[in-house]
């Protein structure tokens, strides 16, 4: 998400880059150490930066101690149906120790994207990690809390870190946090920012340039731009940030049309919603979405 305004404070990078944009020295390479032909190592991961969090919603907001403040190491979480051939996956393995609230941020999240994705996808095997060879059903992230520079600096690193190499799906996928930050920004901004990046590290944005799916500054896959146009979009495609540098621009739909939309490069004071639209972008990564998800929702906006 871009440099922009949290009620009245700014949620900005230090770096002049996007606050949720890739660092100019992460452009997509090859970085994994992987020997299967059907999955590929990228690096996708966007650098978070943050700045006056706690000022912008009124100071700590109840986050609660975690990373190596304390907590308790949970067991890996997969959501999903548990018939796993049955349907889509994701498995979170959290390192460190957490606070049952914000370990409860990563299921919700993982819950939600797991109710709007329903088709299986082919299972990948990983190669190169430690402990050998790992299947993967459908995804894995690993979600990590712990201390990077304090407040007000670094808030983490967020996206996909390997995709298939048929359909450009991401396999897996790594969420790290400054666990200060966390703490300052609280459960509900926090809430929001997880969904957002979650989305990222399934393929929203961080995909969309391997799958030709931008186009002079539109986002073109026809169930989002169909969403859109139900929303009152008058475009020929959707339109995508061109602002906040890489990372930001190419990656979210664009703030000056959309606002308040979960999914654009700002994190907006007040509600933050995620649409049809987005929900339907999924679906033009090649992903089978829930029937009706979208649709179903006479105004076209699903709150999170």
């Amino acid at each position: 998400m871009r440099n922009g305004d949290i009620g009245n404070g700014r949620f900005v990078s230090d770096q002049g880059n996007s606050a949720f944009g890739h660092a100019q020295a992460l452009d997509l390479h090859i970085d994994l150490p992987l020997s299967t032909d059907k999955i590929t190592g990228v690096d996708l991961t966007h650098i978070i930066h943050t700045s006056e969090v706690a000022a912008a919603r009124g100071g700590g907001g109840g986050g609660g101690s975690g990373g190596s403040s304390g907590g308790t190491t949970f067991s890996p979480y997969t959501s999903g149906p548990a018939n796993a051939s049955a349907g889509y996956n994701i498995t979170i393995e959290f390192k460190g120790t957490w606070t049952q609230d914000l370990h409860d941020v990563f299921v919700h999240a993982a819950d939600r994207l797991t109710s709007l994705i329903v088709g299986e996808i082919p299972n990948v095997t990983i190669y190169g990690g430690k402990g050998g060879p790992k299947a993967v059903d459908d995804i894995v992230i690993t979600a990590e809390l712990g201390q990077i520079d304090g407040l007000y600096g670094i808030l983490g690193q967020a996206g996909p870190t390997s995709v298939r190499t048929g359909s450009s799906l991401p396999a897996t996928a790594q969420m790290q946090f400054d666990i200060a930050d966390v703490n300052a920004m609280g459960v509900s901004v926090f809430s929001e920012v997880v969904l957002h990046e979650m989305s990222h590290s399934l393929g929203f944005g961080s995909i969309w340039a391997r799958l030709g799916l931008v186009t002079n500054g539109q986002f073109t896959g026809s169930h989002a731009v169909d969403e859109y146009h139900r929303l009152g979009g008058t475009a020929s495609g959707v339109p995508v940030e061109q602002d906040g540098g890489s990372g930001t621009a190419g990656s979210h739909w664009d703030e000056d049309t959309f606002g308040n939309e979960l999914m654009t490069g700002y994190i907006n004071d007040g509600m933050n919603y995620f649409t049809a639209m987005s929900a339907a972008s999924f679906q033009d990564l090649g992903y089978t979405i829930a029937q009706g998800y979208g649709g179903a929702v006479d105004s076209g906006y699903i709150l999170i």
